[in-house]
């Protein structure tokens, strides 16, 4: 019997796409700013608290860059807002914080809170008006529910903030606001620590986020013939080498070191992909479990017969020189969308912990070593936990750090005892049903890779050496971003990432000294 234990592998992904306007000096959109003091703080806290537990964080190149820009004073246009006195907004700004000020999980920070739940009703209610006094209250509210429950334990003064409930002055949103950037200037100190510690191993996502795949050329639809292509190919092979040049830019930058893994954006693969992470000196990869079961599949053998072989994702895989981790989507899956709605998080965190143990039975006589690779968000699941999932990690962590049969481990240090298998074949496709659906294929998606296809073309036939062209080039990588795409796929409820698109399409043309195209101008208003 092999009685080594089984290393469970948690790498928890990080990610936000460029929030800010072209020609602005501050972002739009907060989402870095309060996952920063919430999630990339409070899950690398939580890490911090036990001795022997190692995980793995991914980074997007782009996200990096604002945390860097923030720890240096980068403001938003809610953190703005947040600082301005009620009486001095404007009726559009008024308007504007009570439509967005509830952006945040309702179940488990508005209907608990009696005053920030009367203020929801009364939002609700067409004939209510707010009072400067209801929108100081709902400024300080809606920025106290995005800090980590370690951060309020820490911190009197925010504890008594929120055992306040209203009546919120305007000094109490300037000390709410001022913590939140100690919080965001804490976070690379942080993490540098794990690191020196070898608690966690840091990877990293190409810098704006790219579907590779699609970016390197649309073809590889060929493989998915229910989708339909765009009306033209697009095919940038140089651009995944630049994204994940830049990102490997930003992250020696951030953390002082090159990284040796990446989650690649939504854990997109192909073949050819995987040669351009060879050739940057990548040592591994994670992908989704789907991908091995297609990878697998021959004429003889199935994709269902594969599918139920669970002891094949234990291992690494090497293709091309490149490492690969595939994720254990069940389990993944579960932490992301499933033990969020149960009621007692350690009764979730133990049935996970079962879960672990019968992975470990079962496969423990069919390989020496063994890993089960948990690859999901780390950041957007928590705030849908009770108390941001705090009691779930801990007990998790907790039990395997204790445990003799199972155990934590980072890809990078798995891979250093751990011998891989060759992979003959890479099948393509995404963490999300094994294509790229979500990115490509319907009409809006499939318009905006037409855009991208002439706006390519247009620089490619200009003067390389013009200040404007490079600038034009740059946002071109900007705009090959994955979120765009998602977006119109998933409900973008207040049209803001429509929105920040056409406007880096328009800054395009304009340094190009072209007018936006009719195809584009229907795009745009489609």
């Amino acid at each position: 019997m092999n009685k080594s234990p089984t290393k469970v592998a948690f790498i928890w992904h990080m990610h936000q796409p460029c929030y800010k306007y072209p020609d602005k000096d501050y972002y739009i959109l907060p989402w870095v700013r309060f996952h920063g003091i919430k999630d990339y703080y409070g899950m690398a806290r939580t890490v911090d608290k036990f001795d022997k537990v190692k995980v793995t964080f991914n980074f997007s190149g782009i996200l990096i860059r604002q945390l860097l820009d923030y720890v240096k004073g980068a403001k938003d246009y809610y953190g703005i807002l947040t600082l301005k006195k009620a009486g001095d907004l404007t009726k559009e700004e008024k308007d504007f914080i009570k439509n967005r000020f509830f952006s945040i999980n309702f179940d488990r920070f508005v209907r608990p809170h009696k005053r920030y739940h009367q203020l929801y009703n009364k939002k609700m209610s067409p004939a209510a008006k707010f009072t400067n006094h209801d929108i100081g209250d709902l400024q300080a509210i809606f920025n106290l529910c995005w800090f980590h429950p370690y951060t309020i334990a820490e911190d009197k003064n925010l504890r008594q903030l929120i055992k306040k409930e209203k009546d919120y002055t305007h000094d109490d949103r300037e000390y709410i606001i001022n913590k939140q950037y100690q919080i965001l200037s804490a976070i690379f100190p942080l993490y540098k620590k794990l690191i020196a510690r070898k608690k966690v191993e840091l990877i990293l996502t190409p810098y704006y986020h790219p579907i590779m795949p699609l970016i390197y050329d649309t073809d590889v639809l060929r493989e998915f013939p229910y989708l339909k292509k765009p009306a033209v190919r697009f095919s940038a092979h140089a651009d995944c080498g630049w994204h994940l040049k830049k990102a490997k830019e930003v992250f020696q930058e951030g953390f002082g070191y090159t990284p040796i893994g990446s989650w690649p954006s939504e854990g997109s693969v192909c073949e050819e992909v995987l040669s351009i992470y060879n050739d940057q000196g990548f040592k591994w990869i994670g992908a989704d479990e789907g991908i091995l079961f297609k990878s697998l599949t021959t004429n003889t053998v199935p994709y269902e017969l594969i599918k139920n072989q669970r002891h094949l994702i234990y291992r690494p895989y090497n293709f091309r020189d490149v490492n690969i981790f595939f994720r254990d989507r069940n389990l993944s899956d579960a932490i992301s969308f499933t033990y969020q709605g149960w009621e007692d998080p350690v009764f979730a965190a133990n049935d996970l912990l079962e879960h672990f143990k019968r992975s470990h039975y079962y496969a423990r006589d069919i390989f020496k070593e063994r890993v089960v690779p948990i690859i999901m968000d780390g950041e957007n699941a928590w705030e849908y936990y009770k108390n941001n999932g705090i009691e779930f990690l801990e007990t998790v962590y907790s039990a395997l750090e204790k445990s003799s049969i199972l155990t934590t481990t980072t890809p990078g240090q798995f891979l250093e005892i751990n011998e891989d298998k060759p992979l003959e074949r890479l099948a393509a496709g995404s963490w999300i049903n094994g294509d790229f659906g979500v990115w490509i294929g319907n009409q809006k998606n499939n318009e905006y890779w037409f855009i991208l296809r002439k706006i390519k073309d247009l620089i490619e036939a200009a003067n390389p050496d013009d200040p404007n062209v490079k600038e034009a080039r740059q946002l071109l990588y900007l705009i090959e971003g994955s979120d765009w795409y998602w977006w119109n796929t998933f409900d973008d409820v207040i049209g803001e990432f429509k929105h920040i698109f056409f406007m880096y399409v328009e800054k395009i043309y304009h340094l190009l000294g072209k007018k936006l195209p009719l195809f584009a101008i229907k795009a745009k208003e489609g």
